[in-house]
């Protein structure tokens, strides 16, 4: 008697192999993504992140100042800061969203890569089970038994 795989616990593990190969490849790359994108589209970030963000009646707006970090070694280095802000239409500000909004920004690429990944890994899965499955199939073949007298 011949023994034959579970079919589903093998689909599962080809499956799990596969989300982790192509994850490991999309996520950094949706994480550049949305760290290149963050510079160059400061009207999509703020027409579609700040009307989350933001409380009613206000419009979002990114600011930049010069500000300064401390490295490693203790010494004082010049950088940019980029902030969310939300202010009403005479000009006041109402809150201060800091930097969150580069983290949910990035955290949209990675979500939409994780998803393309595992639809993928899906696809992928199947294309293997199948050849695996005729490859079976073609090797189980054999002729019927005839008893000649």
């Amino acid at each position: 008697m011949e023994r034959k795989t579970n079919r589903f616990l093998t689909g599962c593990l080809v499956w799990f192999v596969v989300f982790l190969v192509i994850s490991s490849c999309l996520v950094p790359v949706g994480m550049l993504a949305g760290g290149f994108t963050m510079f160059f589209s400061e009207d999509l970030i703020t027409s579609s992140l700040g009307q989350f963000l933001c409380p009613v009646n206000t419009f979002p707006e990114i600011i930049s100042y010069d500000s300064v970090r401390i490295d490693e070694e203790g010494i004082e280095r010049p950088s940019t800061t980029l902030e969310m802000v939300c202010k009403t239409p005479d000009g006041n500000t109402v809150s201060n969203l800091g930097g969150s909004y580069a983290l949910i920004w990035s955290g949209i690429f990675v979500v939409v890569s994780l998803v393309l990944s595992a639809i993928l890994s899906v696809v992928i899965t199947i294309i293997f089970l199948r050849i695996f499955r005729n490859r079976d199939n073609q090797k189980n073949q054999t002729p019927p038994l005839v008893k000649i007298q």
